[in-house]
């Protein structure tokens, strides 16, 4: 996801980003600076003092670039500031933008799993009517088995409905953890498994449910 960020967002950080830190080497350098130059004073003071017109000029020198290091020290200070609030709003507006793109990808996302869905419940419509087929047959089967003197009609009902080899014969993935989780919730027909993903994930219905509604 993150190939697809617009680059300006990312550079409008990076540049902040990279400013501010330059800003804030030139602080500690003049920092550093103006500490330094009073040891320079201390080389001239005396001599200045003294009446020594060379160490005078020199004292003059450090005591110009002081100045303009403290005055260059302030803006640097101000600058900071203001670049700091610049970073703050580069990193928010970056933040925004990912949002929106996870917003997007997951509605994307979301949209095929419905797709997946339909077709789960196209599944479901062809199984529907396949075991209204095999149970047709198998309350035929029923009844001629059913005639045979010997027959346990109890057991032939029990068994021939073939309820128990469709459990056994589901496959364990999902149905086995369905089974174990959530037995305890009631079936309901009147939402197919799209619609109800759909849901899920907020999105507009299928087409399909639409019409049906």
């Amino acid at each position: 996801m993150n190939g697809q960020l617009n680059k300006t967002a990312a550079d409008e950080v990076a540049f902040w980003r990279s400013l501010v830190q330059k800003i804030q080497a030139d602080i500690a350098t003049a920092e550093s600076a103006l500490a330094a130059s009073e040891a320079r004073r201390r080389e001239h003071a005396l001599a200045a003092s003294l009446g020594d017109h060379e160490a005078k000029k020199r004292l003059e020198s450090v005591l110009d670039d002081d100045r303009r290091a403290e005055r260059e020290l302030q803006d640097s200070k101000l600058a900071l500031q203001q670049a700091e609030v610049e970073l703050g709003n580069a990193e928010n507006a970056r933040r925004v933008e990912q949002g929106a793109l996870r917003k997007k990808a997951v509605e994307r996302l979301a949209r095929a799993r419905v797709a997946a869905a339909e077709e789960i419940d196209k599944a479901f419509a062809d199984f529907s009517k396949a075991w209204a087929t095999f149970e047709t047959l198998g309350s035929e089967l029923l009844g001629i088995a059913s005639q045979d003197q010997n027959a346990n009609a109890l057991y032939l009902s029990e068994t021939i409905s073939g309820e128990a080899r469709l459990a056994a014969s589901l496959p364990a993935k999902p149905f086995l953890a369905i089974r174990e989780r959530f037995n305890f919730m009631p079936i309901s027909t009147s939402k197919s498994f799209a619609a109800a993903e759909a849901s899920y994930w907020r999105l507009s219905p299928p087409v399909e449910e639409v019409k049906a509604a």
